[in-house]
Order: structure tokens, then sequence, then C-alpha cells
């Protein structure tokens, strides 16, 4: 009779299980209902087009052994989209699809195998920088998620340290971000290795070396591929063609502004509250001892955010840091059930800071979704319409600044006379970050794009510019960098025709010189309609 009750008991179980997993399944299904739908209404932007731009145009040799070391980043990505477009052929369209589908698995990961109670993880796949950020924009940190989970998941597996060096090993092709955390969970890996060696057998020592080799050959490596030469922009001074006036420079945010920026959007939008969640989820790490694997990954982070280089699209790294240590942190169902009273209470004051970091980040990605939804987030799309209908892409056109990338992506070829290349390389000297009157005065094209994060500044100093080169203003597209609740800047284009040569003022090039750069002025919160 024991042994028939005890077998009535297991099916019970199993049949809860399987209803859990088929509950499991559905908020895998309704999360990506949500991307794709979005994905539908996201116009791309620069970032985007520039990594499609170079593996279009560049061989794979090219570009992790040249062009990567100007993009600051390691090559998985553009690997990924060569492939795409080299083998299967695919389009631009196809880059939201495979970032989201990158995006889909690192979802299906959290809500299958995370270690959390299901009132935790399956809200927590519904949060900003999972269903919106890191899974509509098309950029190699849609991976990040996928690789990040996959290595806690592996984490407390001792016996195959091969399977989490092998994710380390692609975390570190993938972002710097990405490199910063393999490096700290792949110390916490060692470490706990450490603790036990001598109860390893040598197979498995020897795998443990293997591994540790592999992991610092492939540091090596990326120092070799992103080592800045003196003409990578980004890291050269006084030099002309990327100085900005005074006024610019003045304005830009020190690393206290930019500390404050990161903690604050990584975790509860308000710099109070967020410090706060960071000191709890500390003191829970270490009263798990588990205080390195959250403090590190997170400070680096910060750090490199502060001090070298960071916008609102990286902040989400700190985050999927947060979620990795919490993960790797988490007591198994064996050790809860020996918690003692205060271990419970502990978990429980965990759980609610969860719950309010979960319930803020999901009403900020309900936010960015419907204004998605409502308003472009890039201008891009627009202004490649109207250039393609004005046939203005079949004569010389002029291109300024960065942003004018995300239009050359939806052309087959370079648009612009007075940029090299179709993708924006960022070495010395950068063309098209200035505009060079002379050179503007010798090809005199019919057509110019200009980029613009500011469209008033660009109405009150460039319109009025370009009108005294001869050029008149044919077209605005709008577009809103959405960031949260927030428009972190707009991404608009101004397109100017060259006017007729009798409309043209001869004085013009006597009166007028210099190189018109773009204004900042003070961000602007708000949105206009589509």
């Amino acid at each position: 009779m024991a042994s028939e009750a005890q077998t009535v008991i297991g099916e019970a179980s199993q049949q809860r299980w399987d209803w859990w997993r088929f509950g499991d399944g559905g908020v895998l299904a309704a999360y990506s209902a949500v991307v794709l739908w979005t994905l539908q209404y996201h116009e791309k932007w620069a970032d985007e087009a520039q990594a499609w731009l170079i593996a279009r145009d560049l061989d794979l040799g090219t570009i992790w052994f040249h062009e990567l070391r100007y993009e600051g980043s390691p090559g998985l990505w553009h690997t990924i989209l060569w492939v795409a477009q080299h083998v299967f052929h695919a389009g631009y369209g196809a880059i939201g699809y495979i970032g989201a589908a990158f995006a889909i698995a690192g979802a299906a990961l959290l809500l299958f195998c995370a270690p959390f109670p299901r009132y935790i993880r399956w809200p927590l796949a519904f949060t900003y920088v999972m269903v919106y950020q890191y899974a509509v924009i098309a950029r190699p940190y849609t991976l990040l998620p996928l690789l990040a989970f996959l290595a806690a998941y592996f984490f407390k597996d001792a016996k195959h340290p091969g399977r989490i060096t092998t994710v380390l090993v692609l975390m570190c092709m993938l972002t710097l971000h990405g490199a910063i955390l393999a490096g700290c969970l792949g110390l916490g890996y060692a470490v706990d290795a450490a603790k036990g060696w001598s109860r390893l057998d040598p197979l498995l020592q020897r795998r443990y070396l293997l591994s540790m080799v592999v992991l610092i050959c492939t540091f090596g490596f990326l120092i070799v591929i992103l080592r800045p030469t003196p003409d990578v922009g980004e890291f050269a001074t006084k030099k002309e063609s990327i100085q900005q006036p005074n006024s610019v420079r003045n304005l830009q945010p020190g690393p206290v502004q930019k500390t404050e920026a990161i903690i604050s959007g990584a975790f509860l939008d308000y710099i109070g509250p967020s410090i706060l969640f960071v000191v709890v989820a500390g003191v829970w790490s270490a009263y798990r001892r588990r205080i390195s694997v959250f403090v590190l990954p997170v400070v680096l982070l910060i750090v490199l955010y502060a001090f070298i280089h960071g916008y609102p699209h990286h902040h989400g790294t700190v985050y999927i840091a947060s979620i990795v240590a919490f993960w790797v942190a988490w007591p198994e169902p064996a050790e809860r059930e020996r918690f003692t009273p205060m271990d419970l209470l502990v978990e429980k004051g965990m759980i609610f800071a969860l719950c309010c970091l979960i319930l803020v980040n999901a009403f900020d990605a309900a936010v960015a979704i419907r204004r998605e939804f409502l308003y472009p987030y890039s201008g891009a799309p627009d202004a490649s319409r109207f250039i393609r209908g004005l046939g203005a892409d079949k004569s010389t056109m002029f291109g300024y600044l960065f942003g004018v990338v995300s239009v050359q992506a939806f052309f087959d070829h370079n648009l612009f006379a007075n940029i090299p290349t179709a993708y924006f390389h960022h070495g010395l000297p950068i063309r098209g970050e200035d505009l060079d009157l002379d050179e503007l005065h010798r090809i005199k094209p019919q057509f110019i794009l200009a980029y613009s994060v500011d469209p008033q500044a660009m109405m009150d100093t460039g319109v009025p510019l370009f009108r005294e080169q001869g050029y008149e203003l044919i077209h605005f597209s709008d577009g809103y960098y959405l960031y949260k609740r927030a428009v972190y800047q707009r991404e608009s284009f101004f397109i100017f025709r060259r006017l007729p040569e009798e409309l043209i003022d001869p004085e013009i090039e006597q009166r007028s010189g210099g190189k018109l750069y773009n204004q900042d002025i003070p961000r602007s919160n708000g949105i206009t309609n589509r």
C-alpha cells in the first residue's frame, strides 16, 4: 500500500511539474509575441546600421584584424551578420529578427532554468532591458542575456569547466562589457575550484588548467585586435577633425554625473532608491558568500561607463550582470530546506527588493513599447524613402555626421561623395564628421543629408548656413532615441537640395567659411506625434 501511495504522489507531482512547465512555455510565447510585435514598429538607428554595413562591405579578415579597433568592440556580432548576408543572403530587414531570436533564446533560458521562483522570473522577462532594449534594438547586446545566463547556469557545474569556458569566450568576443563580465565570472569559478583543488582528480585538474589557458589567451587576442593605433579617432587628441567647440566640451557630463546615470538607469531610475537596492543586493550577496560575483562586475562596468565610454543603452549590462549574480547566489531547494528563520528573513528582503526592481522596469518597458508604436525611433526609414522617391540616390550627395549610416543601410551602394565608405570609418581623418565648405564648393552635390540629435539647433544654425551655400531644405525626418520613460536624444534628418544657379549669390563663398558643428543643448524629454 505504501509503495502504491508513493507512486500516486509521484505521478501527481509529475503532473503538477508538467503544468508549471506549460505555464513557462505560455509566458515565453507571450514574451515572443511582445518582442516580435514591437519589432514591426521599430525604426533602426545608426548603431544597428553600422555593424550591418561593416559586415556587408568587408571580408571577415579585414573586420577582425583591422576595422574592429576603430569600433572598439569584438566582432562576434559582426560575424553573425556577415554569415547572414554572405551565406544566407539576408536583407537589412532581417537584422531585427536575428537579434530577436537571440533575445527569445535568452528569455527561454531565464524562464525554464533560472533558480528564482516563478513569480520572480516570469515578470522579470518583461522588464525594460529584457523585453525591449536588448530584444528589439538589434545590437550585440541581444546576445548578452543568453550568454550571461548560460554562464550562470554552468557556474555551479564543477565537473565540466569546458562548458562555462566556451560560453565565457563567446562573451569576450561579444562586447567589451561582456568581456568584463566573463572575466569576473571566470575568476569566481576558478576561486571555487581552487578551494577544493586537492579533491579533484588529475584529469579534471588538467581540464581546469586548460580552460584557464584558453580564457587568458582569449583576453590576449582581444588586446591584439582592439589595441588602438594612433589614427583611432576616439583616442586621438588635439586633432582638428574631431575637435568640438569649448561650449560643447564644457557641457559634457563628468564621471560623477555618468556614475549617477548608470546606477539609476540600471536599477530603479532614481539615484536614491537605486543605491539602496545596490546596498541590499550587496548585503544579500555577502550573506550568501557570493559578494565578489555581484560587486566585482557591477563596479568594473560602472567604472568603464564613467571614465572610458558609455551611453544609456550600456546601462543594461549592469542590470544583466546583477541578474547573473543573483542567479549564482540563489539557494538550491535542498539548501533552502535547512534555512534558519534568519535565512528566510534575509531571503524575503531580497525578494522584496527584486519585486521593486521588476515593477519599475516593467513599467519602463510598457512606456517604451507604447512610444515605439506611436512615434519613430529614427527618421532614417522615412529619409531613405524620400531619397529613393526623389531619385537622389542616383545623383551626387553629401552626408553629414555619423548618423547618416542609418540611411546608407537601406541602399546597396555608398550614397555620399564626401564619405569614402558606406559604413562610418572612425579613423583619422574622419570624413563626414564636419562640413568641409571647400569640398562642398568643389564637388557641388545636388543633395545634402544632415543628421541631427538637436533639430532646433540645426534649424537655428545649420539651415541658414546651408542656405548661404546655395541649398534649400526640402524634407525633415524626425526620430526619437527612446530610453525608458524619456527621450535621450533626437534621431532626425534634414535633406537639402541645391538651388538653381541663378538663385545663388556669387559672393556667398567669399562671405562664408569655417565648419558646421552640431550644437549641444539640453536634451528633450518631450515627444511629438509621428
